[in-house]
């Protein structure tokens, strides 16, 4: 009865996206074109239930939904569709143990989901190196403990693409060789103030997940200056699917991250212009040869209690004291685990064989 349930949802896409969409592809971000297949929402949640019941039908019309404003040149609609649906299907069939080992049920299911995410406009071949899913998969990943085997024969393939694209193109000779037992390890490290870092990522949806890891990329090796968590979202994770309204609320209820307390820092991040006119709009006036520290002690002591509205109101977050030293171990192991993801999401899914 559980099968049959989700089956029968398996097309409400629109309904998911809850009128978030564009108004010709409900799918779509509003605010990018149509043509880039930005989706408007984090469609991990309804993509892990379908992923969960193997629904190829549900994976590839949502694959066909997202790409339908720009599916590629040459070919009908109708070849578009079944070409999604033949993805879907690799993509469900992909042996990912094969190189692989020691996840969960749990760490498969997020990593197929994340490989539906990638596909809307990644080839899962070496080219997709020169990008940013190794990124994607080493931050939605970062919670679950999963170790990379029989490295060489990916490293070897891996090596020997670079070397013949860099034959041709100057691009890839820049790029060096790798040694399997020289990859960073997929394992986060056992470190204690990781683990509860570790542990609130696991609880997010994968967009929201990536979107917090950018931001505590980010505050953990910036923390002086307070950032809104809607400007800490690259474009590389709304592209493969984010409300920043419903990420940032989710990543505020974690806890990882807190509202800004330190006026001081947030003025940092002001412009000498920004400080002019906010001070000229205050009543103030203050003269165009000060300083930009002269004019930002002024509106500190002149406007104190109207900068901190405006700081609430902005929704400038810092990092929450009690992760702040989890979240630089956090930054220094996705750093280091994109490179070994690289390898995997370029040679060793398995998809498409």
């Amino acid at each position: 009865m559980a099968l049959t349930l989700s089956r029968s949802g398996s097309s409400d896409l629109a309904a998911f996206a809850a009128g978030r969409g564009h108004p010709d592809f409900p799918c779509l971000s509003r605010t990018h074109s149509p043509s880039s297949c930005v989706p408007c929402a984090d469609f991990s949640p309804w993509l892990r239930e379908r992923v969960r019941w193997a629904d190829t039908d549900a994976i590839g019309e949502y694959l066909w939904s997202v790409r339908e404003a720009n599916p590629g040149v040459g070919g009908t609609p109708e070849h578009y569709r079944e070409h999604y649906q033949r993805l879907a299907g690799s993509i469900l069939a992909a042996p990912l143990t094969r190189h692989l080992d020691g996840g969960s049920a749990e760490a498969y299911l997020d990593l197929r989901v994340a490989l539906v995410l990638l596909a809307v406009h990644e080839g899962f071949s070496g080219f997709i190196m020169t990008g940013e899913a190794g990124d994607f998969l080493a931050a939605v990943m970062a919670p679950h403990r999963i170790t990379l085997r029989d490295a060489d024969p990916l490293v070897q393939r891996r090596n020997g693409f670079v070397t013949e694209l860099s034959r041709e193109m100057s691009y890839w000779a820049g790029w060096s060789p790798l040694v399997a037992d020289q990859l960073p390890a997929l394992d986060p490290p056992a470190v204690d103030a990781l683990r509860p870092v570790l542990a609130r990522l696991a609880l997010l949806p994968l967009g929201a997940r990536a979107h917090a890891v950018d931001a505590l990329r980010h505050l953990s090796a910036d923390p002086r200056v307070p950032r809104t968590l809607a400007s800490l979202s690259r474009y590389e994770t709304r592209k493969r699917g984010l409300d920043v309204t419903e990420s940032t609320r989710r990543i505020l209820e974690s806890g990882l991250v807190v509202p800004a307390s330190d006026l001081t820092a947030w003025l940092a991040g002001w412009t000498r212009r920004d400080l002019l006119a906010f001070l000229a709009q205050s009543g103030l006036r203050p003269r165009n040869s000060w300083s930009k520290e002269r004019l930002a002690e002024v509106a500190l002591v002149e406007c104190g209690d109207l900068l901190r509205g405006r700081m609430a109101d902005s929704g400038a977050v810092e990092l929450s004291p009690s992760y702040a030293t989890g979240a630089v171990h956090l930054r220094c192991y996705v750093e280091a685990a994109r490179e070994t993801w690289r390898v995997w999401v370029g040679f060793g899914t398995g998809i498409g064989e």
